[in-house]
């Protein structure tokens, strides 16, 4: 690895990871961006929690996600929630936080591209799950961390497999009253694991819900990737379940900087995370904001459906298919004027993009 003595230049970073180590304080976080802006508080957040939301019962898989703040102020994460019923079958968290531009980091896609033009002077956007290794080093550096992040977020979301919904509420309450966190969740050593495991239970109730397959069977594998499925100006997080060789489910969504007056912010967006930002925007996510992003879609596209329409088409046509069955389909979307030929109901131009995507997604499942 590059050296990573930049210390200096990863201080946002260093500055939150004092709360990785167990018996620290995710509440010592503070920011250390010389590019604040002035007090974004009011600054509204969109998390896609709908409490709401009509969820099958069991015999069905259904892929539930949310955006949280389980860590400090500096970072938010994307939390996938698979169920059949009342039982988490799977879950995956990753974060997203800024670092000081530097070759140790792999930024997300479009970083270097129009998506990155509203970054904080000098830094961007990574995730820590593509990027566990240097974050590792400065956890251990700086916390005398023991265990890497994609070690303690494995842990985590092995705990979690298999358990009924309620169990860990109840979990989430012993980790609180625990010194150490390893004698709850084995091999976990962040002290905020309990804001992972709620971040967990509040996307397994509250979170947005995807439909896959109907199946009494919870085998499965996931993969999940980040991705550029729509031009330069977002990135996508695409999450795949698969039941032998056919996919079971689809979660899709994408981010993008998008005007703060009418769009909800990921989480931290109204504290250390959204700060030195392009003035007058928040980081959204997509399906979260689908009425204010299709409102656009129309104003400027002559759209006909929502992006929350589209999406929904592209995963439902997914749904039941080989890998090899959807590359098909995106070869014979090659040259067509009309995407709905191919896939019912869809409208997106960039339809071959984001089943592309879907394809590398089911490629990494595990």
């Amino acid at each position: 690895m590059k050296k990573l003595i930049v210390l200096s230049a990863t201080l946002l970073v260093s500055m939150g990871l004092a709360a990785c180590s167990s018996g620290s304080s995710s509440s010592s976080s503070k920011s250390s961006s010389t590019t604040s802006q002035t007090s974004n508080a009011k600054v509204k957040i969109n998390t896609g929690a709908d409490a709401s939301a009509k969820v099958p019962a069991a015999g069905t898989l259904v892929m539930r996600q949310l955006y949280a703040a389980p860590h400090g102020k500096q970072s938010f994460a994307a939390v996938n929630v698979t169920l059949n019923g009342d039982t988490i079958v799977s879950a995956k968290i990753d974060e997203f936080q800024y670092v000081k531009k530097s070759s140790d980091w792999t930024g997300v896609p479009n970083s270097n591209k129009d998506f990155g033009k509203s970054y904080p002077k000098g830094q961007f956007l990574i995730a820590k799950a593509e990027n566990s290794r240097p974050y590792s080093a400065l956890m251990k550096k700086e916390a005398k961390a023991t265990h890497t992040w994609e070690e303690n977020e494995t842990a985590i979301t092995n705990f979690v497999k298999g358990k009924k919904i309620e169990d860990l509420k109840a979990d989430v309450a012993k980790v609180k009253d625990t010194k150490k966190v390893s004698d709850v969740v084995s091999g976990a050593t962040f002290a905020d694991t309990a804001g992972y495991l709620q971040a967990i239970y509040d996307a397994a109730t509250t979170g947005m819900v995807a439909e896959g397959i109907q199946t009494t069977d919870n085998t499965i594998t996931e993969g999940q990737v980040l991705a550029a499925p729509h031009g330069t100006q977002s990135f996508g997080i695409v999450t795949v379940a698969m039941q032998g060789d056919k996919i079971a489910n689809v979660f899709l969504d994408e981010f993008q900087y998008m005007p703060s007056k009418d769009f909800g912010g990921v989480p931290n967006s109204n504290a250390d995370f959204g700060k030195g930002i392009k003035s007058g925007t928040v980081l959204a996510s997509k399906r979260a904001n689908s009425e204010a992003y299709s409102a656009i879609m129309k104003s400027k596209g002559k759209a006909t459906q929502t992006w929350q329409e589209n999406s929904n088409a592209i995963d439902e046509f997914a749904k039941g298919k080989t890998i090899a069955e959807l590359e098909t389909a995106v070869s014979d979307l090659k040259g067509k004027k009309k995407v709905s030929d191919v896939v019912s109901g869809a409208t997106f131009t960039d339809t071959s993009g984001y089943l592309t995507a879907i394809i590398s997604a089911a490629k990494a499942a595990k």
